[in-house]
């Protein structure tokens, strides 16, 4: 519409002249606007302009997928989300018993040890390669004795008077042993073995099936014998190559430990360490092994007098490879045993249990913490 150039009535939009109804003036047309005959509605507006074609194109891309979707959901099954890996759980043991077998055919030594052990374990096998747990066995009472006769058999004992015989591959039991009383320490032989019993009697068992038998073989029963007194062997003492090295405990005057080397019986050197030995039961603990050419000490820091390091000496001459702080180790230590290419550390805290630990002879550093067997 436009008002009338005359007398302002209201004009239909044209592009030709118009007559106003009213007045009879002559109105010019306006550029552009489309005729209007009488009786013919007004033309609509305009529409706005439509999005580009890319954008229609995407558009139909995003409604097909949509579509797809909806359809494979009414067509097909949908599978339910699989369930995440059950997450290896932290070996821990109370007890210091640690041998080796080939739990997994590899032709690698493999640690043994007890998980748990306070009131009630389970003898625990482990990859020495990894630190993953093979197999466990089933919970005994009370467990005690632990001992590897051989690279295929486990003997475990509680607090019942029975000897049972694991398989090393599978931890199966394969047969139980009546004994005279509670079995304490295992001592192996050739196919057979000694155990003692926690009154100091002993008796000797066939490997084959657990029958009562002598075992010449076997080391003579002592009435200081097993795991803890091995530890407290003053001096302690490994071969490295051609070379006997030797660690010992001052019984007085400072506590450090001091290390000698022997080739043929003759002193090559000695030297005095920087450590001292951890105690328990009030005495001495020594702890060495020979592993890639040296001799490893594990030892408590004279300095600070709380943290555990490693040392590794080279057998001819007494010199430090290094010597490196282990405070991961935790405060209280149980057994350090070489077997294959690492030596293996039981250590933690009495509270919370101890941790099985490889460690690289070559640099002191941990390969790896052991994991517990997964559940089946």
């Amino acid at each position: 519409m436009r008002p009338c150039r005359s007398c302002g009535a209201s004009l239909e939009a044209s592009r030709h002249g118009i007559t106003c109804p009213r007045c009879g003036a002559e109105n010019p047309g306006v550029p552009g606007a489309a005729a209007a005959l009488p009786g013919t509605p007004a033309p609509a507006p305009a529409a706005a302009p439509g999005p580009p074609r890319a954008v229609k194109a995407l558009l139909a891309v995003a409604m097909a997928a949509v579509g797809v979707g909806f359809a494979v959901m009414f067509f097909a099954r949908v599978e339910p989300p699989q369930e995440a890996a059950p997450r290896a759980r932290q070996l821990t043991t109370q007890l210091d018993a640690l041998c080796f077998v080939d739990a997994n055919g590899d032709d690698a030594p493999d640690p043994v040890l007890w998980q748990d052990g306070k009131t009630r374990g389970r003898v625990v096998a482990v990859d020495g390669r990894s630190g993953q747990g093979i197999w466990s066995s089933s919970d005994l009472d009370r467990p005690d004795a632990l001992a590897c006769p051989d690279q295929s058999t486990v003997l475990a004992g509680g607090e019942s008077a029975a000897l049972h015989a694991l398989d090393a591959r599978t931890g199966k039991p394969r047969w139980a042993a009546s004994l005279p009383g509670a079995p304490d320490e295992v001592a192996a032989g050739e196919g057979c073995a000694t155990v003692v019993m926690k009154d100091g009697t002993s008796t000797g068992i066939k490997l084959g099936g657990g029958e009562v038998a002598d075992c010449p073989t076997a080391p003579p029963p002592s009435a200081i014998t097993g795991h803890f007194w091995e530890r407290k062997k003053n001096p302690q003492v490994v071969h490295v190559g051609d070379v006997e090295v030797a660690l010992t405990a001052p019984t007085e005057g400072p506590p450090r430990l001091s290390a000698e080397g022997r080739r043929g019986g003759a002193s090559l050197w000695k030297k005095e360490l920087p450590v001292r030995a951890p105690l328990s039961g009030g005495r001495p603990d020594l702890f060495l092994a020979a592993s890639g050419g040296a001799a490893i000490v594990v030892g408590v820091d004279v300095v600070g007098g709380t943290e555990l390091r490693v040392i590794a000496l080279d057998p001819a001459t007494g010199a430090s490879r290094y010597e490196r702080a282990a405070g991961y180790l935790g405060d209280r230590i149980v057994a350090v045993k070489a077997a294959g290419p690492y030596v293996y550390v039981v250590s933690g805290a009495a509270v919370s249990g101890a941790a099985l630990r490889a460690i690289d002879p070559a640099t002191g550093g941990t390969v790896w913490r052991a994991t517990a067997p997964l559940s089946p």
